[in-house]
């Protein structure tokens, strides 16, 4: 064996290399492993990159709103403190545009109670170039200190039509430019639209922040009347 490892040759692109010792055998592997033509395989990247999931992606977002009357009477003074929303939201959007959702939000009010909502919706996304539009309809429940029925402490089930228009201003700005809002619940009378507009930045890939203000009124009997102007400022995360 030591004889033919002394004597072994290698023909290689026409050369002959003649191996006489074990660091001889070593440069040649070395060479002929250099040298040699890549295949498909070696130009394969190390760490590919993911493919876009057709699943699309889930959102999850917070957001705290203090809300001002928006007009006087004989309890409180237009502009003066109402309460303090806060909402935790989930959507998830597919990749064929459709998307569904889900929110909890507790209202503070100044008298210290408590009223509380839980809703799900579903709504497709139009694209538009820089113009998004996105139609939903949900359905929710409201409990707590609701103002309904003869306790003002009554459940409602409820349904609400929403319509939001966004406009992309650049890579990072869009303009949130419009969203309405139309509920009422089913066993009571208890309208209350709204329409909101504001601004979302994005800090970093999938994290968002934003700010709107919006200005809802109420029917709950007496007409629909001026009910509460809001400021809200939140934080997304898309993954």
């Amino acid at each position: 064996m030591q004889v033919l490892f002394m004597t072994a040759t290698k023909q290689y692109q026409g050369s002959s290399i003649r191996i006489r010792t074990r660091t001889d055998l070593w440069i040649a592997v070395f060479a002929l492993v250099v040298s040699r033509p890549a295949t498909a395989g070696d130009l394969a990247p190390v760490n590919p990159s993911r493919a876009a999931s057709v699943w699309g992606t889930t959102t999850i977002g917070i957001e705290a709103s203090p809300e001002f009357y928006a007009l006087s009477d004989s309890s409180h003074a237009a502009g003066s403190y109402a309460d303090t929303e806060a909402k935790l939201g989930v959507t998830h959007a597919f990749a064929n545009n459709w998307f569904v959702g889900g929110l909890f939000q507790v209202t503070v009010k100044n008298d210290n109670t408590y009223q509380n909502y839980v809703e799900g919706s579903v709504g497709y996304r139009f694209n538009f170039d820089k113009f998004t539009l996105k139609p939903s309809v949900a359905i929710g429940n409201t409990g707590g200190a609701t103002g309904l029925g003869t306790s003002s402490t009554a459940n409602a089930y409820y349904y609400a039509l929403y319509l939001a228009g966004d406009l992309k201003l650049n890579s990072q700005w869009t303009w949130n430019m419009f969203e309405v809002r139309y509920r009422d619940a089913f066993d009571y009378t208890w309208i209350t639209p709204k329409v909101a507009t504001g601004l979302t930045y994005e800090w970093s890939a999938g994290n968002f922040v934003y700010g709107n203000v919006g200005y809802a009124w109420k029917n709950t009997g007496s007409g629909l009347l001026g009910d509460k102007i809001n400021v809200a400022v939140g934080f997304r995360h898309g993954f």
